[in-house]
């Protein structure tokens, strides 16, 4: 994933031209100048800008657990020492913790400096062991074999029998046994957090080797910490059909320490989950332009780009090895709140208590206590749907909390973001952020992973399959030693109709579409919805058919019952009400009970008297 960076000097590409940073008009514009003449200037908006020609092409998250795992080690063993002066004897000391030439550190620094990511420190062949080994080809393969059987392995079989089975396999082959060194050495050159993932489990290795610190931060600059945490909102919602009280909401929430600034948030009606931590993180990477027109929100919400820090608490969802693999990309550091200190997490606790004191304003609110709420009726009185909350709850943001005086820093979020960026007397500022450029490789980098084999008739996920040409490559592929390869895949919660399959070999993601061409599209919880409804009518063995024959069924009940509620409001529109009823019989009542006047009496003498036709009498 490329990132544009905006500071003064950087290079840009616009309209296909390359040009130079001269300085930033404000958070939405630049003064450019082009390579060739740099004494003619132009201001243009950041949006059209780029880091690179725009047929580029870049990928995320297309690496194996090896290949990062020995990219994030080399990229520990340096960021100490990127992007400032270091003496020669730092890096000696580098080099020789990691038994490598001072040359080979130079070399990664100012590869990561150049590019200023995790995953250019991949090496170009990833492979396991000492490079130039004299060992023959196959020792080394019987080496590797017995590592990967008894060694990672989950029974963590023990140096001695490794060995034992190692000279035991050589003999067998007439081959000359390898030292108990070389072995050790081979083992020993394994990456640590690779070998206690396959030897323990992913949360161990994650324990162990995840990129933490141990305390909770404070802010010293815009996006150096963003806070992370969830809370139920305090309101009852609607469906938006029937208008029908459906529960309360989750908030995920992401907040920028130094300034106040909400950098960006999740609103969903599912309990929080990874989902809802990466669609968060997702609207606070980006700027936020196009997500206000979506809300129909007008405002300015300044705030975007990658923090230097992830503060969480020990949730899982807050802390998989999914988010791990982004924080290492854009080389964030995650930290953990420490354990039974919940004042470390006081920032975004009070602005998530600030956010559902204005919400007990709203129709439907809960209130947060029982006492409180006294005898209001949250579910009768509920009135907004979850589209209409997330389009309050963005312009409070905007519009409110951002203009609003914030006590703990003496003025608005807005202005300290702004002093922060820009700078005042006392702070030379930042810089406008970096912008991430491949809004399509983060989304699908930050959904959900899964791991399937590929058979004859494409990959099944939940009992569903997918089917693309892309898949024949891979149809029954075993590994060394038989068993069947599975592959990396992606599913976006709010529309399964679709994966996105990992091609390892070609390192980019395809789509894989339903293999029932016409069945219908659905999103993770409708597929629930109907695996329910299978299950409630004792269907067994569900197949796909099934599942998509029962969301149908329950689509076309929701088509009937919205028909009928539609026809019982109008109905009950065109009818009369008792009210007026009543009204009009009380005015029969009052015009036959009042009294005749003498003209009226007079020309009901008339009422039964016949015109005379004259001219039909004379014929």
């Amino acid at each position: 994933m490329s990132k544009l960076s905006l500071s003064n000097g950087s290079k840009v590409f616009y309209q296909d031209k390359e040009y130079e940073i001269v300085k930033a008009v404000n958070f939405h514009t630049l003064s450019i100048c082009s390579l060739e003449n740099k004494d003619e200037i132009i201001n243009v908006p950041i949006k059209d800008l780029s880091s690179k020609p725009k047929d580029a092409k870049v990928q995320l998250d297309v690496y194996s657990d090896e290949e990062w795992s020995e990219a994030k080690s080399k990229y520990d063993a340096i960021k100490e020492l990127v992007f400032r002066k270091k003496t020669r004897t730092e890096v000696e000391d580098v080099a020789a913790r990691l038994n490598v030439t001072p040359m080979t550190i130079y070399r990664w620094i100012k590869t990561y400096e150049e590019s200023e990511k995790t995953s250019s420190l991949v090496s170009n062949k990833h492979k396991r062991g000492k490079k130039g080994s004299r060992i023959d080809t196959v020792s080394n393969k019987v080496i590797e074999d017995v590592v990967e059987e008894l060694y990672l392995t989950k029974q963590r079989t023990g140096f001695p029998k490794i060995y034992k089975t190692i000279k035991s396999e050589c003999k067998k082959l007439n081959l000359t046994p390898p030292h108990e060194n070389t072995v050790r050495n081979r083992i020993k050159a394994i990456d640590p957090k690779f070998a206690m993932k396959k030897r323990f489990s992913h949360k161990k290795a994650n324990e162990e080797f995840g990129n933490f610190e141990g305390e909770y931060p404070e802010g010293n600059f815009p996006l150096e910490v963003y806070q992370i945490d969830h809370t139920p909102l305090d309101i009852m919602l609607v469906d938006p059909i029937f208008r029908k009280p459906i529960g309360r909401p989750y908030l995920t929430l992401a907040l920028d320490i130094y300034s106040r600034m909400v950098a960006g948030f999740y609103l969903s009606l599912q309990a929080p989950g990874y989902f809802s931590v990466s669609q968060c993180l997702y609207n606070a990477f980006l700027p936020k332009d196009e997500f206000l027109k979506q809300q129909g929100v007008d405002g300015e919400w300044e705030i975007y780009g990658i923090p230097s820090k992830y503060a969480v608490d020990n949730g899982k969802d807050l802390i998989g090895l999914d988010m791990q693999r982004v924080c290492d990309e854009f080389g964030m550091t995650m930290t953990r709140r420490p354990v039974g200190r919940p004042q470390f997490g006081a920032h975004i606790e009070r602005v998530l208590g600030t956010i559902n004191k204005e919400i007990h304003n709203l129709p439907g609110t809960t209130f947060s206590n029982v006492a409180e709420k006294a005898e209001y009726d949250s579910i009768k009185n509920a009135t907004l749907t979850l589209d209409e909350i997330t389009k309050w709850l963005t312009e409070f943001i905007v519009n409110v909390y951002h203009k609003r005086v914030h006590h703990g820093i003496g003025m608005t979020p807005k202005q300290k973001y702004y002093i922060g960026i820009f700078g005042d007397d006392d702070n030379p500022g930042t810089g406008i952020p970096p912008i991430v450029e491949d809004k399509e490789s983060i989304r699908i980098t930050l959904l959900p992973t899964f791991h399937r084999t590929v058979q004859k008739d494409g990959l099944t996920l939940d009992g569903i399959t997918y089917y693309s040409d892309v898949l024949r490559t891979w149809i029954n592929k075993k590994d060394d030693n038989g068993n069947k390869l599975k592959f990396k895949v992606k599913r976006d919660p709010l529309n399964i109709q679709k994966l996105y399959f990992f091609d390892p070999e070609l390192k980019e993601y395809f789509e894989l579409n339903y293999r029932k061409l016409h069945a219908p599209k659905m999103t993770l919880w409708d597929m629930y919805a109907a695996k329910r409804y299978l299950k409630e009518h004792s269907v067994k063995d569900i197949h796909e058919d099934d599942i998509f024959d029962a969301y149908e069924r329950l689509t076309e009940i929701e088509k009937q019952a919205k028909e009928k509620t539609v026809k019982h409001k109008l109905r009950k529109s065109k009818a009369p009400k008792m009210s007026d009823i009543e009204s009009k019989e009380q005015t029969s009542q009052i015009k036959e009970s009042k009294p005749k006047k003498v003209d009226d009496m007079f020309d009901e003498l008339f009422d039964d008297i016949k015109i005379f036709d004259i001219e039909e009498n004379n014929l």
